[in-house]
């Protein structure tokens, strides 16, 4: 219980964005963005990024899935105890969802770690971790 209440703070909306019609080109790099989330996802519920996979697959259309991205400093030396907190209750999350009966390969659970994306942090202007941003 004492976890939700430090999740209060997370930060959540949905952006979804549309297939371009008629461009096949747009239409093979979408399928391949989503074959990509579709086999990491396979493997851990929550897809770690960096500033690249980031930009590539969350920021730049076209995307016709949403994902959930949690901000976090889960590093020794941060010493963020919230964000060791938060991060075990979305991998719960996550997971749950991974093996939910409303599953579907158009929602995916997403994480940046400071230490390995700075540069996405900077992007979308946040000083602070442990927030979660749905695009």
């Amino acid at each position: 219980m004492a976890v939700r209440g430090t999740l209060v703070g997370l930060i959540l909306f949905a952006l979804c964005g549309g297939l371009s019609d008629g461009q096949k080109k747009k239409e093979m790099v979408l399928s391949e963005k989503v074959a990509q989330l579709i086999d990491w996802a396979s493997k851990r519920p929550v897809i770690r990024m960096n500033g690249d996979k980031f930009r590539r697959l969350i920021k730049a259309p076209p995307r016709n899935y949403s994902v959930v991205v949690m901000f976090t400093a889960l590093q020794s030396h941060r010493q963020c105890v919230v964000c060791k907190q938060a991060d075990e209750e979305y991998q719960i999350l996550a997971n749950s969802w991974r093996y939910s009966s409303a599953f579907t390969n158009r929602i995916f659970f997403a994480m940046v770690d400071f230490d390995e994306g700075s540069d996405v942090f900077q992007m979308v202007k946040y000083e602070m971790c442990c927030i979660c941003l749905g695009q």
